[in-house]
């Protein structure tokens, strides 16, 4: 009886604690979902658009929480439809969010329709505003879906024909983001210029109280441009660059923000060299020209709305200033002017990587959205080259750790192994095998996360101890691959290296 009554007081105190370890382990779960939503922003906001929305879907898959997996799935329809070119598969996202969220069909059913209002199919739009109006009449958006509706009553003439094209096409100016938030910043020039103020060597720029002030003086309005007829050197902290172009200095959130406008061709004078080995062969160097003038007239289209269209790092790419030009990579630039890789009349997202090793990946095995021009295929050039392989050996804790900080909780970590793998045998999914249970995770933002491993094209190792990962490559491995071209560039050109890399996509020149 003694030994009973124990038992059922034991049951009693255990089952609290059980409940409050559940608890613990959803809110860390949640924390890294959440982590993951904001990340997803961060990558949108350097142009990592796939990566993003791997993000998206880790976080769905991560919370437990309905609310968080509705915000997941409208942060990936719009990225869908806004910067990847996929609106198909941004409205079956809305309707997956009609079908399984309640609380989430009113903004699904009404982006719906907006979508398809945007895509100028008319009639389906009206089918689907018009359900809108009628499950919701007092709705949110009810006034939008009526200004829709009206709009698309309204008989629109067919556009006049285009001017016929000018002799010479003169290419697209590109707004790079050099600082994002400063409290200062100075410029300089020989001279620099700004309009109502004259020209002088040196302009130190401050922002009190959300006015920018010029060497200590107030000025007018939320933007100030600086020109010259030379580059101009920028600093902000510890940054400094010279640059071609125009500045722009605007206030953002009390902040200063700087801007860099300049010709693309100018612009790659800078990129290809940030990007490339000077001393790759010539044909690499345009290859490299190409994908990054892809690129960057990709983001140009993408982010009219936006303040900046790339910013100046590998968030988007390299771009260090005229310091790092060389006549070498000048010349690619010159050679290929204008060169745009095309998929259906539109520029490709040129996607590149350091090194594939030894297989491209496709992009939707990797980001789970397919593209025609970014598939798997054997690359055996890029393991002639740099970071082809790579070994990283982490004691049982050290993946505990990681994995626990991550939100996968891990009691009696027992072995990792491959759950799913791409067509390039890269590992997708892991099953995470331990006394507390055996989870089936994503590779790259949980394992590669916690553990910082270059790629998910690897072979997974337990031995004395240790959990050892034999991988390739380094990067994401779907597109370019940066070392694979820089082999290749010694014995074919770079049309061929470029329709290697990006089958399906057109070299097309656009000025």
């Amino acid at each position: 009886m003694k030994i009973r009554l124990l038992l059922s007081l034991v049951c009693v105190i255990l089952l609290p604690l059980t409940q409050l370890w559940a608890q613990d382990e959803d809110l860390q779960r949640e924390q890294v979902a959440r982590y993951d939503l904001n990340n997803a922003s961060y990558l949108i906001e350097v142009g990592k658009y796939m990566e993003a929305l791997e993000n998206y879907d880790a976080a769905f898959e991560m919370t437990g929480r309905e609310k968080t997996k509705m915000e997941a799935l409208l942060g990936k329809a719009t990225l869908l439809s806004t910067f990847l070119d996929a609106p198909e598969e941004s409205l079956k996202v809305y309707r997956e969010l009609y079908a399984t969220f309640p609380d989430a069909r009113e903004v699904a059913r009404y982006r719906e329709g907006l979508l398809l209002y945007h895509l100028e199919r008319t009639d389906e739009a009206r089918k689907v505003l018009k359900n809108y109006l009628q499950h919701y009449p007092q709705g949110r958006f009810r006034f939008q879906a009526e200004a829709l509706l009206e709009q698309i009553k309204i008989e629109v003439p067919p556009p006049p024909p285009p001017p016929p094209p000018p002799a010479e096409v003169k290419g697209p100016e590109i707004r790079v983001r050099l600082c994002k938030s400063a409290e200062a910043l100075t410029i300089e020039g020989s001279p620099v210029c700004v309009s109502g103020m004259g020209c002088k060597e040196r302009f130190q720029v401050a922002v009190q109280n959300g006015q920018i002030r010029i060497n200590n003086a107030p000025t007018q309005g939320k933007e100030i441009v600086f020109e010259g007829e030379n580059p101009l050197l920028a600093q902000c902290g510890s940054k400094k660059k010279k640059v071609r172009g125009r500045l722009l200095v605007k206030v953002k959130e009390g902040r200063l923000m700087l801007l860099n406008t300049v010709d693309m061709e100018d612009y790659l004078k800078s990129v290809v060299p940030s990007e490339s080995y000077a001393s790759w062969p010539l044909e690499t160097l345009k290859a490299q020209a190409v994908a990054g003038r892809t690129y960057a007239y990709y983001q140009i289209l993408h982010r009219k709305n936006w303040d900046f269209d790339v910013v100046d790092d590998e968030g988007d790419q390299a771009y260090k200033g005229i310091q790092q030009e060389t006549a070498r990579a000048s010349q690619a630039v010159k050679e290929t002017r204008g060169m745009l890789l095309l998929y259906e009349d539109k520029p490709i997202l040129a996607m590149y990587s350091a090194n594939s090793g030894g297989y491209t990946a496709d992009a939707g095995a990797i980001f789970n959205l397919n593209k025609p021009y970014l598939k798997a295929q054997p690359d055996p050039e890029s393991l002639k080259g740099k970071m082809a392989r790579w070994t990283r050996k982490y004691s049982v804790s050290e993946v505990e750790a990681g994995l626990n900080n991550r939100g996968v909780k891990v009691k009696g970590l027992q072995g990792i192994e491959a759950a799913e793998r791409g067509p390039s045998g890269r590992i997708i999914k892991v099953r995470i095998v331990s006394a507390s249970g055996s989870p089936v995770v994503r590779t790259r933002t949980t394992l590669g996360r916690a553990l910082k491993l270059p790629e998910i094209l690897l072979e997974i190792k337990r031995n004395n101890g240790q959990f050892i990962f034999d991988g390739r490559g380094w990067g994401h491995g779907v597109g370019y691959s940066q070392w694979g071209s820089a082999i290749q560039g010694k014995t074919i050109p770079y049309d061929q290296i470029l329709a290697f890399y990006y089958p399906n996509a057109m070299l097309t020149k656009k000025w």
